[in-house]
């Protein structure tokens, strides 16, 4: 496509506003023909007024105004919005979904033949421009398909999985910030435990898991190999380390990955 794709995204919960915020956050014009849709809650409107989009609670409308067409809703309600909109949607329109569970198999079956889709999962970093978003296409690959993409990699990083993999990543990308987040959310209250103020321990734990994360990417270094350079033997981590083994956190890690990947293939 000569243009960037006129993107509509159905559903204005928090992964869409996660999207329209990274969007917005990343120039060129990219939310200026934007549409958003809701059922009546107003959030629609909401992101409207915040970051320039158009806001409708019609959704046939926002595909006829669409190239790229986002489903944002519960897993539960895909069905029924792509049925609702199905015959507003032709060649020149792709459909994507960001639904846990929902494959593109489910997608081409409820549209004609021809058009392209996407199964999409991205995490909630997409708003800062740091997300991951795993993808999988449908039997039909176009030029609209590669615009998407385009448009898609301005939120972060894309990871191209075949479909039976999705519920892992679903469960190691997707919740992954969740888990992230408690883990930091123990080292700011260890930081206190510890004699640090609430606002010390925070910026502590936060810029060094930032750092660690930039170490390991830019220097390509694995874990094990970082872990060995930082620890010591008899020394401060290689003591905490035996504490975190001895409680099996590396156990309870996994154990929640492997229930949340299990969850993921529930909600198919």
């Amino acid at each position: 496509m000569a243009s960037p794709p006129r993107i509509g995204l159905i559903g204005s919960g928090n992964m869409a506003r996660a999207m329209v915020r990274g969007w917005a956050a990343a120039g060129a014009g990219a939310t200026e023909q934007m549409v958003v849709s809701d059922r009546g809650s107003g959030r629609a409107r909401a992101l409207a007024d915040a970051y320039g989009v158009d806001a409708t609670t019609d959704n046939r409308e926002l595909v006829d105004r669409s190239d790229v067409v986002v489903v944002c809703v519960k897993p539960t309600d895909v069905e029924d919005v792509v049925r609702q909109v199905s015959d507003h949607v032709g060649p020149d329109t792709l459909v994507a979904s960001v639904a846990a569970g929902v494959h593109a198999a489910t997608l081409e079956n409820l549209l004609d033949d021809g058009v392209p889709v996407l199964r999409l999962m991205p995490n909630v970093p997409v708003e800062v421009g740091a997300g991951t978003i795993t993808y999988a296409t449908g039997r039909v690959r176009t030029d609209l398909t590669e615009a998407a993409l385009s448009c898609l990699g301005q939120l972060g990083t894309l990871v191209e999985l075949r479909e039976p993999l999705f519920d892992a990543a679903t469960a190691l990308s997707g919740s992954g910030p969740a888990f992230f987040a408690l883990v930091v959310e123990a080292f700011e209250d260890a930081a206190i435990v510890a004699g640090l103020s609430a606002e010390v321990g925070r910026e502590l734990a936060l810029t060094t898991m930032v750092g660690t994360a930039r170490m390991l990417v830019e220097d390509d270094l694995s874990c094990g190999a970082l872990r060995r350079m930082v620890t010591s033997p008899g020394g401060t981590a290689a003591t905490g380390l035996a504490h975190m083994e001895r409680a099996a956190v590396r156990g309870a890690i996994i154990d929640a990955v492997v229930a949340a990947r299990d969850r993921a293939g529930e909600l198919g």
